[in-house]
């Protein structure tokens, strides 16, 4: 079993930000982690904890979902990442997480995943959902035959070094229109979309504000931790997970999410995980 050490530091040490506070942030990255060569490693592990509602319901097999209805007094909301795994940055993310006791989910290339799985095993390991993202984040139109070989090829690697099967999908750039969704809705996967979009460039006041303004309940939030330099986002994200808390929100994860549509359950804790209504 080959063992991965990766050791970085990150100091968030503003405390305020706009209208937004938090508490200092100290992030000290020492992580030992190890990368599943077969799947049968992960029985080391919970199941439970690994992949806690690990599947959508069935009713929404083949279907495009920008964000949900939820009950008035339900406020829940889903972090998302897209392009990694990344160095540093998807490692830095699932600190802020951890340390904020947040579950995400993260949409993944499979290309990346070839070059870092250990880092796929890092989101495994600490309980985030996982989605498809492409094996090569190509906006061009695909055959069929392209087409299913980008979105195969990344269950296929994602499967491998988690032993489980993810049937979420997100198209790059959010393209519908290019053969990758179709093929993905005939694989009966759930493409998921957003209902607020990441900040690119500009300050961490208005990375955070752009979130927060924006917050609905069932809404999704794309962030990215993969495809370049994303320091604004991750500067952002402890003072947007506060927020959203403070505000009241529940963060929960897209399968997490997707299950309160369906069961308009009251509390996170009541999620049944285990329910037959979930996909295989």
């Amino acid at each position: 079993m080959a063992v991965y050490s990766s050791v970085h530091q990150t100091n968030l040490t503003t405390q305020r930000v706009g209208n937004f506070s938090v508490e200092r942030i100290t992030v000290p990255l020492d992580v030992s982690l190890f990368s599943i060569h077969d799947a049968h490693t992960l029985e080391l592990a919970s199941e439970e904890y690994l992949f806690p509602c690990k599947q959508p319901p069935i009713r929404f097999q083949g279907q495009t979902i920008y964000g949900v209805q939820l009950p008035r007094d339900q406020k829940a909301i889903a972090l998302t990442f897209d392009d990694g795994p990344w160095p540093h940055n998807t490692s830095t993310v699932l600190n802020i997480l951890q340390q904020h006791h947040v579950k995400a989910t993260f949409f993944v290339l499979g290309s990346n995943v070839a070059q870092y799985p250990h880092l796929l095993q890092q989101i495994a390991t600490a309980g985030h959902a996982i989605g498809n993202h492409s094996w090569s984040h190509s906006y061009q139109d695909h055959s069929l035959e392209l087409a299913l070989t980008e979105i195969q090829k990344t269950a296929d690697i994602v499967e491998h070094y988690t032993g489980r099967k993810t049937t979420l999908f997100r198209p790059p750039g959010g393209f519908l229109d290019n053969g990758l969704a179709s093929q993905a809705s005939t694989q009966k996967m759930v493409t998921i979309l957003w209902t607020i979009d990441d900040t690119y460039e500009g300050s961490v006041d208005l990375a955070v504000q752009n979130v927060i303004k924006n917050a609905t309940s069932g809404g999704i939030v794309l962030m990215h931790d993969g495809g370049g330099n994303r320091e604004l986002m991750i500067k952002a994200l402890p003072f947007v997970i506060s927020e959203l808390k403070r505000q009241g929100y529940q963060l929960v994860t897209i399968p997490q999410l997707l299950n309160l549509a369906e069961t308009h359950v009251r509390s996170e804790d009541n999620i049944d995980c285990k329910s037959p209504e979930y996909l295989n």
